[in-house]
């Protein structure tokens, strides 16, 4: 089978990851990129890097049917116009997380998506590491036994690029480290421990002091059977040996870090955030060719932006909230105006 000939859409550094992880890949290749006009000189240089087809305008990479799908990697205020347009035009499509700014934005990508036969698929490449597959696996046995508690936690610098670019605009970005970075934590715990009934959060600025938004920020999660939750994301330390997901349960506890350990013992190799995108890659390429679902779909994507929309009102109300991943009004407020 011929692999799946890839445009990128936006050729700043997430496409280097892109690139890298496609490239080992047999799947799927890169032939071409676009950038906005203003970048042209920026985005053949990056092409030439890569051995790829510059395109000057996006719609010149849509008119191209030698093209077969698009990685949308631009600022998330532009996914929802170049997603639909894409589709439009016949390409499957990879959108870069967070996939929206909007539930409705969602909405509309599923549709469009449906109505073409076209896939669109989140770029949700944590859940493809073979360390998160295997701890999915193992928490469907029921080996852990009770979950009591569950910590999904990620501390780190970005790349001076990203900390003077788009991301320090609200209007473009929709918040700061948690609906950025912390998204990838967010999905990854709904797949591994589902929706939440009720949290509560609280942000800061503390390293980033230029942009509009947090640069770290905690949510506190409570489930439906009582058991408690954790996220974390922060960009104001460059602490990275406290990234990692632990869950622990009566009979045993899973702790992915370096690798993924089961009651201490290590049991999946490649957590590192590099090897994520050769897998997504290939997950890609079979959905499109095979019009298989995502392990991670849009329905995911819009329960991971209703949770962290939740999360900031809880945290600019100083409030506690029930989670209703159905429902898109604004939470209901449990504990308010506390001193």
């Amino acid at each position: 089978m011929n692999p799946v000939r890839i445009g990128f859409v936006g050729t700043g550094w997430i496409a280097d990851w892109h690139f890298d992880g496609i490239k080992t890949r047999d799947e799927c290749t890169v032939v071409g990129g676009c950038d906005s006009p203003d970048r042209f000189d920026f985005c053949k240089k990056r092409c030439e890097e890569w051995g790829i087809r510059p395109y000057a305008r996006f719609e010149d990479m849509l008119a191209d049917e030698t093209i077969d799908a698009l990685y949308i990697l631009t600022p998330t205020h532009l996914h929802h116009n170049q997603t639909l347009r894409a589709i439009e035009a016949g390409k499957h499509v990879l959108v870069e997380k967070p996939v929206a700014l909007s539930q409705s934005d969602i909405d509309d990508m599923k549709l469009a998506g449906a109505e073409r036969g076209i896939v669109v698929f989140p770029a949700h490449n944590f859940v493809y590491r073979p360390v998160v597959r295997k701890a999915k696996e193992i928490l469907d046995t029921g080996a852990l036994g009770t979950i009591s508690y569950a910590l999904f936690r990620a501390v780190h610098f970005i790349p001076d690029e990203a900390s003077v670019g788009w991301r320090t605009s609200l209007s473009a970005s929709g918040g700061g480290a948690m609906i950025d970075s912390g998204t990838h934590l967010v999905y990854q715990s709904l797949h591994l421990m589902g929706d939440p009934a009720r949290l509560s959060a609280f942000k800061a600025k503390k390293h980033y002091t230029k942009m509009d938004s947090e640069d770290i920020c905690q949510i506190s999660l409570q489930y439906e059977d009582g058991a408690i939750g954790n996220i974390m994301q922060s960009w104001a330390s460059g602490d990275t040996s406290s990234t990692e997901i632990r869950i622990q349960g009566d009979k045993g506890n899973l702790l992915i870090s370096d690798a993924l350990y089961h009651n201490g013992e290590k049991v999946a190799e490649e957590a590192d955030y590099g090897c994520t995108f050769a897998y997504t890659a290939a997950a890609f390429a079979k959905c499109a060719t095979e019009k298989v679902e995502p392990v991670s779909n849009l329905d995911d994507a819009a329960v991971t932006l209703k949770l962290i929309a939740d999360a900031y009102e809880s945290a600019e109300r100083f409030c506690v909230t029930d989670f209703d991943a159905s429902r898109k009004g604004s939470p209901e407020v449990l504990v308010a105006g506390l001193a």
